[in-house]
């Protein structure tokens, strides 16, 4: 299964949600990114520059033709993909989307609904999950087409709202929304801590899900 990680420059989210996938030692899982605006050749931002040999990319049809899976910082990450290769949406998602709905199809038991089967109730959404197949690669497309299915199923991110109330996916958070993960270079480098917590929870999800499936 191939990953494809995609931000603005190449130099910061990105490479820093393909390291953290890494480290978690999925054998079957290679994992690649690139920017939207990245210039050919340029290291990592201090702050993850301690990421061994990463030199961005730009984003080309090609690396997105080749994925199995795309993930983006942000929706206007999201869009550049699907506009550049519009075969690719249905397998492009946020970094945080793909995280919110692989935690879904784990606690609303798709999984297990998939690899056992059952007898469900009209309307429980196990009654859908297509059975769990036999092979690595198979599973794999078995993941990126239930994460995609999920999306007309899973609840809408829901954040916290400065005066306490609580607002739907309408409505942004103070750093961007809910699906987004925030760009350090553009509101500061305080940022960091705030988007690589994002990045490692996400992608804890992301890894509980293939873990599961793979």
């Amino acid at each position: 299964m191939k990953v494809l990680y995609v931000c603005t420059a190449n130099i910061c989210r990105s490479p820093a949600a393909a390291a953290l996938l890494r480290e978690a030692g999925l054998p079957t899982v290679e994992v690649v990114s690139a920017g939207t605006q990245a210039v050919v050749g340029s290291p990592a931002c201090s702050i993850v520059r301690e990421l061994p040999g990463h030199d961005s990319q730009p984003l080309t049809a090609g690396l997105i033709e080749s994925a199995d899976l795309v993930l983006t910082a942000a929706r206007e990450h999201r869009t550049a993909v699907v506009e550049m290769y519009p075969a690719a949406r249905t397998r492009t998602f946020t970094i945080r989307q793909a995280g919110r709905l692989a935690q879904w199809l784990l606690d609303a038991g798709m999984v297990d609904a998939a690899r056992h089967g059952g007898d469900f109730e009209d309307g429980d959404p196990r009654r859908l999950v297509a059975a769990l197949p036999a092979t690595a690669q198979a599973r794999a497309s078995w993941v990126v087409e239930e994460l995609d299915a999920a999306r007309g199923m899973a609840p809408a991110p829901v954040a916290p709202a400065p005066n306490g109330r609580r607002w739907s996916r309408r409505v942004v958070e103070p750093q961007g929304h809910p699906d987004d993960v925030p760009d350090p270079h553009v509101l500061g480098t305080s940022w960091h801590a705030v988007a690589h917590e994002q990045l490692r929870e996400s992608t804890e999800q992301v890894v509980g899900l293939l873990r599961a499936v793979l």
